[in-house]
């Protein structure tokens, strides 16, 4: 079966297999465990194990328990945001996985009310690669030359002025490429651009 908050994909069979140790606690213990991995990935710091600890010390779970019920709930926390999934989605598909009602409710109550603040810190913390501001481009014919045996044919002479989307800098990187060689390179890129127009529809 197939989950919009794991992507569109499989839920792990790790997490198949945390979902009955969720189970076993309160659905008050849940939201307060939830709270705190939401509070972890809203600050980017560890999660303080020695207060989880003590949220559910009476159910008698060992670190390595509670550790893995820390990693189930960031993945639905995580992923979840990360894929767009809306509170009511993520309640059912979580009770697909099994899960009790109030369980799966104290999890997606906690995660509408933190998801546009998560949403903007991950967006923050993205990865952002320079963009391409703009590009300049000559066709020369080389009719004679000393050095080159091959003539009459025309070059391309591109620059692609790429601008720093960290501090707005613009820098200039030119280059020279063959005929055969601008061909190919025009290919791919119309035929990436095709793709990207595909995928957004």
């Amino acid at each position: 079966m197939k989950f919009k908050f794991c992507g569109e994909l499989d839920a792990p069979d790790w997490l198949l297999r945390e979902i009955s140790t969720l189970s076993k606690i309160t659905n008050i213990r849940i939201k307060l465990l939830t709270v705190q991995v939401i509070n972890s990935l809203s600050s980017g710091e560890n999660i303080d194990f020695e207060k989880v600890e003590k949220l559910v010390k009476d159910a008698g779970f060992a670190l390595s328990d509670i550790k893995a019920l820390v990693a189930a709930i960031h993945f639905i926390i995580f992923n979840s945001v990360k894929n767009d999934v809306d509170e009511s989605t993520l309640s059912t598909e979580l009770q697909q996985l099994g899960l009790p009602k109030e369980h799966c409710d104290s999890i997606s109550r906690a995660f509408r009310e933190h998801k546009e603040k998560l949403r903007s810190i991950f967006h923050n913390s993205t990865l952002k690669l320079p963009s391409l501001h703009s590009v300049d481009w000559r066709v020369d014919f080389l009719l004679s030359s000393n050095t080159v045996q091959e003539v009459n044919s025309p070059s391309v002479q591109l620059n692609f002025n790429i601008k720093n989307n960290s501090n707005g800098e613009i820098s200039s990187h030119p280059f020279e490429i063959s005929a055969k060689k601008f061909n190919v390179l025009y290919y791919e890129l119309k035929g990436a651009k095709l793709l990207m127009e595909q995928m957004n529809q």
